[in-house]
């Protein structure tokens, strides 16, 4: 796909996101969406075929904003594990009050199909999800932490709704985002600490915790984010390989694989040739084989996709 279409379909998105955002999607034509991207409907179906299609493409466009924008914290090395993660509490909550208004509309217009295209992308990737946070967990409170990890992760996911929630209602109070994030840290602090000065029996026991994760999650085919992979890239390259123009190179490669990847449309060749980059360098071999099966999923249904 070109960069120039690649700009086009972007521009569509985010201009049918805010009609959607302000009159719902049921009172939103396609002849509209065409208009404010001033093109004709017929220039608007080369690029989505329905309506229907348009509306997916948007749950997923969201979906990927929040999740690479999340991620991309990650990338920030002079944050501390529990800076990054209030910067990553604070990240998800300002984008769903950016898009409270697309969802709200979402939920007032009822029934029509992929109302739930979003959640539904969501719980698909919640292994994902569950695996990262609970490594994370124990990064900042360290391995003692593990049998309690999926505790808190209960703890926190119910808080975030709660936030979520308040953004939802009519008068919406006027609330903090970074001061909801704070408290999130707070509580997890002391809510961890007591885990770990009490001992108290987890709500999970750690046998079934084991199983779930090195079982369930095999079952369920779970991919890392690919810039958690690039991270781990990084870091092992700075680890092996000597100061010079090999390393040098291979992290410019990263960072510009980077780039591209939380694009909403990723180039191929890009991708394709910022792995290449990495090709004589055994030291990160297997995570670039790794990172080359998600890309492959890229392009999937892509005509001109030869892998």
């Amino acid at each position: 796909m070109s960069q120039k279409t690649t700009d086009k379909k972007n521009h569509i998105l985010k201009a049918a996101l805010q009609l959607f955002s302000t009159k719902g999607i049921s009172s939103t034509s396609m002849q509209e969406i065409a208009e404010v991207c001033g093109m004709s409907k017929g220039s608007l179906y080369l690029h989505f075929k329905s309506k229907e299609e348009l509306e997916k493409s948007i749950y997923l466009y969201c979906i990927h904003m929040i999740s690479n924008s999340i991620m991309q914290v990650e990338l920030e090395t002079q944050l501390s594990p529990k800076e990054q993660l209030q910067q990553q509490f604070e990240t998800l909550l300002s984008h769903m009050l950016e898009l409270r208004e697309f969802v709200k509309h979402q939920l007032m217009d009822g029934a029509n199909p992929p109302k739930n295209e979003m959640s539904g992308c969501i719980f698909e990737d919640q292994f994902t999800t569950i695996d990262w946070f609970k490594t994370k967990l124990e990064t900042i409170y360290g391995p003692e932490l593990k049998p309690y990890t999926l505790d808190l992760i209960l703890m926190v996911s119910g808080m975030l709704i709660s936030y979520i929630r308040i953004m939802f209602i009519p008068e919406y109070l006027p609330l903090n985002i970074r001061n909801m994030s704070n408290q999130l840290i707070f509580l997890l602090d002391h809510v961890a600490d007591s885990m770990l000065t009490n001992h108290y029996e987890p709500l999970i026991p750690s046998d079934i915790l084991s199983h779930w994760f090195n079982t369930d999650r095999k079952q369920a085919s779970i991919q890392r984010h690919p810039l958690l992979i690039s991270k781990e890239m990084r870091f092992v390259l700075k680890e092996k390989l000597c100061e010079g123009d090999q390393l040098t190179d291979a992290l410019e490669s990263i960072h510009i694989l980077e780039t591209e990847l939380v694009n909403n449309q990723p180039r191929r060749a890009i991708l394709m040739g910022m792995l290449a980059n990495l090709e004589q360098i055994p030291e990160v071999e297997d995570m670039k084989k790794e990172l080359l099966e998600i890309v492959k999923l890229y392009f999937i249904g892509q005509s001109d996709r030869s892998l």
